[in-house]
């Protein structure tokens, strides 16, 4: 019985649990062990091939069969010692996880300067790689660098061979060891300058497993893995690589660098609710249930309202580093949760924003990326409508030249004006630098949105496709005239052979834009009032460049960063806005950005007169390419607030009601204010250099919004939806 005892208090400190199927404790049998969180039954007669831990795997290999009735038996009695000796080894490997030396470098540490010198590394462990019967290697790497460790049994001077070279003998990749030697000078022909610490090795005379690690689901060597679900299954594997250790230290510095330089320019720091109210602000919100039946939170889209009633507390110039939460479609640059650099002024202008956000880019830059952008400053400044029509984009992409002409421009002393134009681009040799394949793909990139008004034409006129045109020592003279598109366009004027004949029209678009023979000219047709974030054009010139990007025609330079200021956006879009009830459509005006931005002050006469053509007092600084930030001059009139509410936007009475507490806090001397809000994530993977935000953030979400390592969104139990009064549909 003493024995049995004794199993039992093993198995109570194994955190294991005894199972009696008798009731009389003096015939007690062994018969099952509840290994937490499995539970292993083993039966009599039954040997199972239990492999997953040295207690398991000692029955396995020990019981056969037990006689129930007689535990004494001499299975039983065999079994007792080795549980003794499990017990102790056990205890010491636990023991060895918690109680280690404490570490004196980091691995990328260590240089010719520590030279003879006893060093303690921690860290995981690389692929051991064994040369020769008396010689291994082993890189141990931690966020720091790599250190390359060695180990020469038959010279090595260290009393803990046996030590060592068990641990080695079931040591896998990645897991978490300690060790302790000498630093020694690398061979000359080992030396790799690729490392920091590629002078060095470190000869071991200690080695500790802290922890062991099960078999990769990847390699975290592998800095291209194709299937990006499995490393956001297993992030805590995936950050261990440098490329992502690099992206989480710049973002942390960039933070240091972002609130050093606001705070020593009199902003302060001020942390908003993220637990709001739903309010028609545009994007979808995430809501959050409470136990108070039919009350909701909303979770903040931004802290935009809240930054306000700051300024008309009196907070002078606020910020914050930000989680915002939108309920949208999900691509590369967005998540459902991001980060965003907040700021708001009182008493400031359009001019002092951007002026701030300059030096606070160069401070960034200098600190964080290395590169001095200071020549770069004052930023480039171009209006919504310059841009659309010379890039086709509010976003573009300014590092390489391919603008867009509008050759209606160059016949207008042939042709009438109209509400439509004739757009160009010219792809200097593209006739015979692009595939025909390559063609076809832009091609086709032109039908996907053909069925977007803006692009084209009135969704009731004929489709018409844009011309691709080689330019040929055939059709050098009469490219023009020969498109489809320039004939439709003059036809519609009237008699078309009139122009035809104009050989100077033709001569006069060709020189303009110095079109060559080999040349690529595209062609198309479009409204000429523009509206919306690209037209046509605007997404095959992002496509033509990534082509030739691709094939070694247009470089860009890694380090080239070309900041633009886009101004002066049309205060109100007009959106199609479908009766679900009638079925009919009609259109409406919506904020282009947010029913919160001031006017131009020289446009406020047109508010109600003619709104669509009241520009706002709204700016968007791009990237290459990329918006990273937008913010605005606010309205801070109730009286103005009001009119834009109410005569404009047609709010309804209980749209109205959800704005309350800002209109409240413009009655009551609301100073004139704004600000910006610059968005984190884009900001790092442009720094990065990387095409996805998904790299500068830890623990970020799929495309489809989940969470793979913690499986969220997860389901409640029935219990949570009643108590939060939750009906299933």
């Amino acid at each position: 019985m003493n024995k049995i005892q004794n199993a039992k208090s093993f198995a109570r400190h194994k955190n294991f649990r005894f199972r009696n199927s008798n009731a009389d404790h003096s015939t007690t049998c062994l018969r099952t062990f509840v290994f937490k969180p499995n539970l292993i039954t083993y039966y009599y007669q039954v040997n199972r091939p239990v492999t997953s831990n040295p207690f398991k795997r000692l029955f396995s290999s020990s019981i056969t069969s037990l006689d129930g009735n007689t535990p004494s038996s001499t299975k039983f009695k065999e079994l007792i010692p080795k549980l003794d000796d499990l017990r102790k080894e056990e205890l010491e490997s636990l023991s060895r996880g918690y109680n280690f030396p404490k570490r004196t470098h980091h691995c990328g540490e260590l240089t010719s300067s520590n030279v003879n010198e006893r060093v303690i590394l921690c860290g995981w462990a690389h692929k051991l790689r064994k040369l020769f019967s008396d010689l291994y290697f082993l890189p141990i790497h931690d966020s720091f660098g790599t250190t390359q460790l060695v180990y020469r049994p038959v010279t090595s001077k260290s009393t803990n061979k046996n030590d060592i070279e068990r641990v080695l003998s079931k040591l896998s990749a990645e897991s978490v060891i300690c060790a302790e030697g000498i630093v020694q000078m690398r061979p000359d022909e080992m030396i790799n300058k690729k490392m920091s610490t590629g002078e060095i090795e470190v000869e071991i005379d200690k080695l500790y497993c802290l922890n062991p690690a099960k078999k990769l689901p990847f390699l975290i060597s592998d800095e291209k893995i194709s299937n990006e679900e499995i490393r956001l299954k297993h992030r805590y594997i995936d950050l261990r690589r440098d490329s992502l250790q690099s992206n989480i230290r710049k973002r942390s510095l960039a933070s240091w660098v972002i609130r050093d330089f606001l705070m020593s320019n009199g902003f302060i720091e001020v942390e908003t609710p993220i637990l709001f109210k739903s309010t028609p602000e545009g994007a979808r919100e995430f809501i959050v249930p409470t136990r108070s039946e039919g009350l909701f939170y909303a979770l903040t889209q931004s802290p935009q309202q809240y930054k306000q009633l700051l300024m008309a507390g009196g907070i002078d110039k606020y910020f914050q580093i930000a989680k915002c939460f939108r309920d949208e479609d999900l691509r590369t640059d967005r998540q459902p949760e991001f980060t965003q650099i907040d700021l708001e002024m009182s008493f400031t202008s359009v001019s002092e924003i951007m002026s701030l956000i300059e030096r606070l880019m160069i401070e960034v830059w200098k600190k964080v990326v290395g590169i001095d952008i200071e020549d770069k400053t004052p930023f480039l400044r171009l209006s919504y409508r310059d841009v659309m029509n010379k890039f086709g984009s509010d976003k573009p992409d300014t590092r390489y030249d391919l603008k867009i002409e509008n050759i209606s421009l160059h016949l207008r002393h042939h042709l009438d004006y109209s509400d439509h134009i004739i757009e160009c681009l010219v792809i200097k040799n593209g006739a015979t630098s692009l595939t025909s394949s390559e063609i076809k793909s832009m091609k086709e990139l032109a039908n996907i949105h053909n069925h977007n008004p803006m692009l084209m034409v009135e969704a009731n006129e004929p489709t018409v496709k844009p011309n691709f045109i080689r330019i040929t020592p055939t059709n050098f003279s009469s490219w023009l005239s020969e498109s489809t598109i320039f004939q439709q366009f003059v036809n519609s004027f009237g008699d078309y052979s009139s122009v035809q004949t104009n050989v100077f029209a033709q001569e006069n678009v060709t020189k303009e834009l110095r079109i060559d023979v080999g040349d690529l000219v595209i062609l198309n047709k479009r409204k000429a009032e523009v509206s919306g974030s690209w037209t046509l054009l605007g997404r095959i010139r992002v496509a033509c460049a990534q082509i030739l990007q691709s094939k070694g025609i247009l470089n860009i330079q890694p380090n080239q960063y070309n900041f633009l200021w886009v101004e002066s956006f049309p205060l109100f879009t007009c959106e199609k806005n479908n009766d679900n009830i009638s079925g009919d459509d009609h259109e409406k005006l919506v904020s282009t950005h947010h029913p919160f931005t001031s006017p131009v002050v020289e446009d406020l006469e047109l508010i109600l007169k003619d709104p669509q053509k009241v520009r706002g007092q709204h700016y968007d600084l791009i990237l290459n390419g990329v918006e990273i930030g937008g913010g605005s001059i606010r309205i801070h009139s109730s009286a103005l607030q009001n009119i834009i509410f109410n005569d404009i936007l047609k709010m309804s009475d209980q749209q109205k009601r959800k704005f309350d507490h800002l209109i409240n806090a413009l009655e009551y001397g609301c100073p004139p204010h704004g600000g910006i809000a610059l968005g984190f994530d884009r900001l790092m993977a442009i720094i990065c250099n990387t095409t996805s935000i998904k790299d500068v953030i830890a623990f970020p979400k799929t495309s489809s919004g989940n969470d793979l390592l913690v499986a969220s969104p997860s389901e409640i139990t029935e219990e949570q939806l009643l108590e939060y009064k939750i009906k299933r549909a």
